[in-house]
C-alpha cells in the first residue's frame, strides 16, 4: 500500500476524522487532504509526528502495518524506520543499517534518511 492508504486507513483505525487529525498535526485539513490523496507527501518530521499522534510507528505509514511488502523497486530490501525501546533511532532499507541516538542532532539525520528514502521512492 502507498504512503497515502495507509495514513488514511490508520487514522480510520485510530478513530480520529481528518479535521481532528489535522489539527492535532498542526496542518490544515487541506494539506491532510492532499496527503491521504496521494497528491502530496508528508516529510519525515510529520509522518513521525503522525505516528505518534496516531500511536503507530512511522515505519507503519511508509511501509503499511498489514501489508509488510518491501519499499524498494528491485533488491527486495524492506525498509524500517522507527525507534526501539532503547530510544536508538534505526534506519533499515538498501543496505544500510544507521543507529541514531535520541537527540536534537539525532532527530535531525533520522528525518533526513526517511526524507530522502520517501524522495526517492517517487515516480
Amino acid at each position: 500500500m502507498s504512503i497515502s492508504a495507509n495514513l488514511r486507513l490508520l487514522r480510520k483505525k485510530a478513530k480520529f476524522t481528518q479535521i481532528e487529525l489535522a489539527e492535532k498535526a498542526g496542518v490544515s485539513i487541506a494539506t491532510l487532504r492532499r496527503w491521504e490523496a496521494g497528491e502530496t507527501t508528508p516529510n519525515g518530521t510529520r509522518i513521525i509526528e503522525i505516528a505518534n499522534i496516531l500511536g503507530v510507528s512511522p515505519d507503519e505509514i511508509v511501509a503499511g502495518e498489514e501489508t509488510h511488502e518491501p519499499l524498494s523497486s528491485g533488491g527486495g530490501s524492506v525498509i524500517a524506520a522507527n525507534e526501539r525501546p532503547n530510544g536508538m533511532l534505526v534506519f533499515e532499507g538498501e543496505g544500510l543499517r544507521v543507529e541514531l541516538p535520541p537527540t536534537e542532532k539525532g532527530y535531525e539525520l533520522f528525518t533526513k534518511l526517511v526524507d530522502n528514502f520517501i524522495s526517492s521512492k517517487k515516480v
